[in-house]
């Protein structure tokens, strides 16, 4: 949190976004146009929650949302030229943050973050996990 707290403030704060507004153009910007329920799992929210940063984003002109030709039921989003402009002077702020975050660690010391934050991770994404975020905690 703490982490995500200065890049809010230092890297997105004057571009008036949200870390999740940021996260959506950013998967945009990585993947290209993407149906709503796959950006949702990409960013990690809900797609109640992402309906109302897409329309906030899409006021700003940031990005555009249009019905899948064959499927009607499905949602289409896709940056906008402005929206890429944006993610495009906003990304190397962001790496240069992320770079002065881990900045005093060593070598070694990152290795073995980035270890252990795979393991954590893939502790997340097992079947276990999965169960354990679908059951009420009551329920555990």
């Amino acid at each position: 949190m703490r982490i995500r707290h200065h890049l809010e403030q230092g890297v997105l704060k004057d571009s008036e976004l949200t870390w999740t507004g940021f996260l959506v153009l950013w998967v945009l910007w990585l993947f290209g146009e993407m149906q709503t329920r796959y950006l949702a799992e990409e960013v990690g929210v809900n797609r109640s929650t992402l309906s109302g940063v897409l329309a906030t984003l899409e006021r700003r002109g940031l990005l555009t949302r249009r019905g899948h030709e064959s499927e009607g039921r499905l949602v289409l989003v896709e940056l906008t030229p402005e929206g890429g402009a944006l993610i495009d002077k906003l990304f190397p702020r962001f790496g240069a943050e992320e770079a002065f975050v881990v900045g005093s660690l060593s070598p070694d010391s990152m290795r073995r973050l980035g270890n252990s934050l795979r393991s954590v991770q893939q502790q997340l994404d097992s079947d276990e996990g999965k169960r354990r975020r679908a059951a009420p905690v009551r329920d555990r």
